[in-house]
């Protein structure tokens, strides 16, 4: 059997398990969570060694920011789901007594899930806890670029899932393009926005609703009531973790001219702080996840050489790009303003005035993310409103994700939809809108014949 056979196949038994209702009741849903939780527990050194690989990761840092989260996603939905999953009683009106209303949580379906292998886990998982705490069945895309990862994953899962109702599988470009064609009841993808509009067409075929979590060119804005230092920090933090190769790093940072030169060089004291005078050298700094993704920021770099202020070298053969700062002014045509970099480059243009700096990121598609530095909170209201975005974290860099209280998701180009949290249970939920209606009163106002006294108590409820 081939692999597309495999999948329709998978697809097929995935369709009947879900009308079977096994996945309806709160204590499969919840059992199911479990048993997630501890796959990776009775795994995570073997996670954390495939993503070091990978990736390069550091173990700390594959923690912190995967496979801790995926823990603290799956407790908060153990202990809100009993109540999530619930009628949820909201107001009647007083004219359609009598008679009560509600919603009701109701799973999709059938869900795929297609991920990205910046952050292979997280991306994975994350979603996958919302579709399984909603009670669809779920296939999940793995990124074909994580290969010890997913090796870790296709050896193990089947010891804790029925693969009727939770299947992995490896990406490529045959098997995405063969199970796009299907009708699924849920698309939930992580990627570029370019490939993200072709799943979008594919979804819109079957008119299958479709969360898109994509990317940008997010900024980090540092005004001259920032604390310089501190913005500098963090700043380094945020657009070097894992290599840069993260949805919300900041993709460029915007300086004001009056504290240019003190940043510039913060920022280079901080990088120098984080990974030493060697960052190859380095057990916290990862690596880009290929030679194509690799040669592309190299490119980059050369055609802005006359901008380097700090980095650009390379090492291929360990796919190693060291930290590398640009320094221009806001308007200069710089090749690495074209797309979202996704890499270890940090252009730094610096402006000189608020405005110009507002109407700048005005000129850019919304980002998926925003990082304002100012002491000035007037200041801060005025970008917050003023710039367009998915989430945003104030005097720091990519904090928001890991407040699972908080939507996680873009607009228009970054994307569509959102998730973490309750969120996620109600992206891979149908809100069934419910009145039910006794039957000991009849008040027939609405059906002919209609008569002047039943408009006049009508206009008297309805006004």
């Amino acid at each position: 059997m081939t692999d597309g056979q495999i999948l329709l196949d998978t697809l097929e038994k995935q369709r009947n398990y879900f009308k079977s209702k096994k996945t309806f009741s709160l204590s499969f849903r919840l059992n199911q969570l479990k048993q997630l939780k501890k796959m990776f527990k009775e795994n995570e050194e073997r996670f954390l060694k495939a993503l070091s690989k990978d990736l390069g990761k550091h173990p700390t840092e594959s923690y912190v920011t995967e496979i801790g989260l995926i823990y603290h996603s799956i407790d908060y939905m153990l202990k809100h789901l009993p109540r999530w999953s619930k009628a949820q009683r909201v107001k009647t009106p007083l004219f359609l007594f009598p008679a009560r209303s509600f919603t009701l949580a109701s799973p999709y379906g059938n869900v795929l899930i297609l991920s990205a292998f910046n952050y292979p886990l997280l991306l994975s998982i994350d979603p996958l806890i919302g579709a399984m705490s909603g009670g669809n069945t779920a296939m999940v895309a793995l990124s074909e670029h994580t290969p010890y990862v997913n090796q870790v994953i296709l050896e193990i899962y089947t010891k804790y899932f029925d693969t009727d109702y939770l299947y992995f599988f490896v990406s490529s470009k045959e098997k995405n393009t063969l199970i796009l064609k299907e009708k699924f009841q849920k698309i939930f993808f992580t990627g570029s926005p370019k490939v993200g509009k072709i799943v979008y067409e594919a979804a819109s075929r079957q008119l299958t609703p479709i969360t898109l979590e994509l990317g940008g060119k997010s900024p980090a804005i540092v005004t001259n009531h920032g604390k310089i230092k501190h913005a500098a920090k963090q700043i380094a933090w945020g657009k070097f973790l894992n290599s840069g190769q993260t949805c919300v790093a900041p993709d460029y940072c915007l300086v004001d001219a009056r504290v240019a030169d003190e940043f510039l060089t913060e920022l280079v004291k901080a990088i120098e702080k984080m990974y030493g005078n060697n960052p190859e050298h380095s057990a916290d700094y990862s690596r880009i996840i290929h030679e194509d993704a690799l040669k592309r920021l190299i490119y980059i770099i050369s055609q802005d050489q006359e901008y380097l202020l700090a980095g650009g070298k390379e090492t291929a053969s360990d796919k190693y790009l060291e930290p590398t700062v640009l320094a221009a002014p806001i308007n200069t045509p710089l090749e690495s303003m074209k797309e979202e970099l996704f890499g270890p480059v940090l252009p730094v243009l610096i402006y000189e005035n608020l405005t110009e700096a507002i109407d700048f990121i005005g000129q850019h598609e919304p980002p998926l993310a925003f990082y304002p530095f100012s002491e000035n909170r007037a200041e801060i209201s005025d970008l917050l409103k003023s710039c367009q975005f998915g989430g945003a974290t104030v005097n720091d860099t990519i904090l928001h994700l890991a407040n699972i209280h908080l939507p996680f998701g873009g607009v228009g180009n970054s994307g569509i939809g959102h998730y973490h949290g309750k969120y996620s249970f109600e992206t891979f939920t149908h809100q069934k809108a419910v009145l039910d209606r006794k039957t000991f009163v009849s008040l027939p106002l609405m059906i002919p014949p209609y008569t002047n006294m039943k408009e006049k108590i009508i206009r008297n409820f309805l006004r």
